[in-house]
C-alpha cells in the first residue's frame, strides 16, 4: 500500500495534539510525514501565517496533497490556507464535517482545535478526513468542485509555482 503523504502544523496550544496525531497517522494510517515545522510549542509561538504558508506551498508544489493545522480552534489557520490559490481547507469539529470536506469539496486541509476536542475524538475526525476521498463520480460534487475552480480563475491567475491541478482535474486524483 503507498504511503499517505501528507503535512503537519500547528501553533504551541495544538503542539501536544499534533504530536500524537503524528504517532497515530504514522502507527495506523501508514503516513509519510512530509513536512511538520514546528518541533517545539516555542516554534509554533507567533508563526501560524509563516506555518500556513509552508504547508500550502507544499500542497501547491505537489509534495504532499493532504495537511493537519491545529491550534486551540483551527478556525485562524484556516481562515489563512484558504486565501492560497487552489487550497481547499476545512474546519471541523465533527466526524460528519471532515468526511463531507473530503468527499464534497476535495480539500486538501482539515484544521482542527486543540481546545474544542479530546486527542482521540481528534483522531478520529482525522480518520474521517483521511479516508473519505473525494470521488469524482459524484455528478454534484465535481460540479461544485468546477465552480470553485472557476471562481479561483476569476479572482486571480494561477501561480506558476503551482505544480498540479489542485484536485480540480480527476487526472490528478490522490492515489496513496
Amino acid at each position: 500500500m503507498k504511503k499517505l503523504r501528507i503535512a503537519l502544523g500547528c501553533d504551541h496550544i495544538g503542539f501536544s495534539l499534533k504530536e500524537e496525531l503524528k504517532e497515530y497517522l504514522i502507527r495506523v494510517k501508514n503516513a509519510e510525514i512530509v513536512l511538520d515545522p514546528i518541533r517545539t510549542p516555542e516554534d509554533g509561538k507567533q508563526n501560524f501565517t509563516v506555518t500556513t504558508d509552508l504547508i500550502c506551498r507544499s500542497i501547491q508544489q505537489d509534495k504532499c496533497r493532504l495537511a493537519l493545522l491545529i491550534c486551540g480552534t483551527g478556525l485562524g489557520y484556516c481562515s489563512v490556507a484558504n486565501t492560497y490559490w487552489g487550497i481547499r481547507a476545512a474546519h471541523a469539529s465533527d466526524c460528519y464535517t471532515a468526511e463531507r470536506a473530503r468527499k464534497s469539496l476535495n480539500a486538501h486541509i482539515l484544521c482542527i482545535g486543540a481546545r474544542v476536542m479530546a486527542p482521540e475524538y481528534a483522531k478520529m475526525v482525522v480518520s474521517a478526513f483521511i479516508d473519505e476521498p473525494f470521488s469524482y463520480s459524484r455528478e454534484s460534487s465535481v460540479i461544485n468542485l468546477k465552480c470553485i475552480e472557476d471562481f479561483e480563475n476569476s479572482r486571480m491567475p494561477k501561480p506558476d509555482y503551482v505544480a498540479w491541478s489542485m484536485g480540480f482535474d480527476p487526472a490528478d486524483a490522490l492515489d496513496y
